[in-house]
């Protein structure tokens, strides 16, 4: 339909229209690794936040000059992108100890010959430490130095002021996208959701693509535009998505096309990165370092147990009948998180299956079957 169109082509891409248009209106752009990092402060800089993906890779034999070929493919693919020159359109990079492997390519986005092949000497780095333990008063205070620290680096480097009124412009504007975001997951608990899973993945997707401002007005339209919608009219179960850097709507689509529907996520580039709100009503600082630092969490933060129950909540709140997950080959947290999951899912009783893949869509033979013979084992 129409109104999907713009998100569907977004997730296809690096280099979008959308960001082309703002560098051509002389915007700068500061790409992260991680959803730790605060879009909010980059956006009172007056920058484009670009969540680094890498759609249109198709080789990492320059990464592995700089990275172990045990590293991720998704760090892999991402740093390969870097150095064939296809973030030149980025005038800096905000990195954070998301894991080992985020945490090394970071160093390499850091490194100075590595820079100078992918913009000139002005390209600015910073990183952010993000502490592992979520609701403690002593990382909530570590974390909000670290991103005070931030802050003075994009004034520095970009010779603006981020004010308090700023800040609060920007998280009233990210909030806007998170409210109409949970209006679209809202909308998925129905018994014929409007809007499948994987055209659900394209649109959080482009939450880290694109100006936060046309963002909301496309969403607006494809909310307006659902009204009466039957996505997959023949779907006869439901699942919940699990895992980590996960963009690519063909992965979920590998589900649907096997007769289910996808309802609720928690993915990284999913619902993990929008779910909670920014408090508008404290201090802008404190409040952008709480809600990052206690949102849904990925499996590198120290409470297991609060993941494993935001994830049976939607399982039972979005009626779903079982959990698939994709657990990236070499992601060490992504392991020991689906070892988790395994476990809860025989305490829980909700059916759980787990598959190994790379970053780029591949292998589809095999995971096709054992998800043909996972819903099949539900009727």
């Amino acid at each position: 339909m129409k109104a999907l169109k713009p998100f569907l082509e977004i997730a296809k891409s690096t280099y979008n229209l959308y960001m082309k248009a703002w560098k051509e209106n002389g915007g700068k752009i500061v790409g992260y690794l991680c959803p730790n990092v605060p879009e909010e402060l980059l956006i009172a800089a007056n920058l484009l936040p670009f969540r680094l993906r890498a759609p249109e890779s198709t080789e990492t034999t320059d990464a592995e000059k700089y990275l172990n070929s045990l590293n991720c493919s998704y760090c892999r693919h991402v740093v390969d992108e870097g150095l064939k020159g296809k973030y030149d359109f980025m005038s800096g990079l905000v990195g954070t100890n998301g894991c080992d492997q985020i945490r090394r390519s970071c160093d390499t986005f850091r490194n100075a010959k590595f820079k100078h092949e992918i913009a000139d000497h002005t390209f600015f780095t910073e990183f952010v430490n993000t502490p592992r333990v979520p609701d403690d008063d002593v990382s909530l205070q570590y974390y909000q130095e670290e991103l005070v620290r931030l802050k003075e680096g994009l004034e520095k480097q970009y010779d603006v002021q981020i004010t308090d009124e700023k800040l609060q412009a920007a998280i009233k504007l990210v909030n806007t996208s998170r409210t109409l975001l949970r209006k679209l997951y809202d909308l998925r608990k129905a018994e014929k959701p409007p809007i499948s899973g994987a055209e659900m993945l394209a649109v959080t997707v482009a939450f880290g693509s694109m100006p936060k401002t046309e963002y909301n007005k496309i969403l607006e339209q494809l909310i307006e535009a659902l009204n009466g919608r039957v996505a997959l009219a023949g779907a006869t179960k439901r699942m919940f998505v699990y895992g980590g850097e996960l963009d690519d709507p063909q992965f979920v689509k590998l589900i649907e096309d096997q007769g289910a529907v996808v309802v609720g996520d928690g993915l990284c580039f999913g619902a993990r990165q929008v779910w909670e709100m920014v408090d508008e009503t404290i201090d802008p600082m404190a409040a952008i370092a709480k809600r990052y630092l206690t949102r849904w969490s990925c499996p590198r933060s120290t409470d297991p147990q609060d993941r494993l129950k935001r994830v049976r909540d939607i399982v039972s709140e979005w009626h779903a009948d079982g959990i698939v997950g994709f657990r990236m080959i070499f992601c060490q947290p992504g392991g020991a998180e689906r070892t988790l999951s395994n476990l809860d899912a025989k305490e829980s009783g909700i059916p759980t299956l787990w598959l190994d893949r790379e970053y780029r869509f591949g292998g589809v033979g095999q995971m096709k079957t054992r998800i043909q013979a996972f819903l099949e084992s539900l009727e």
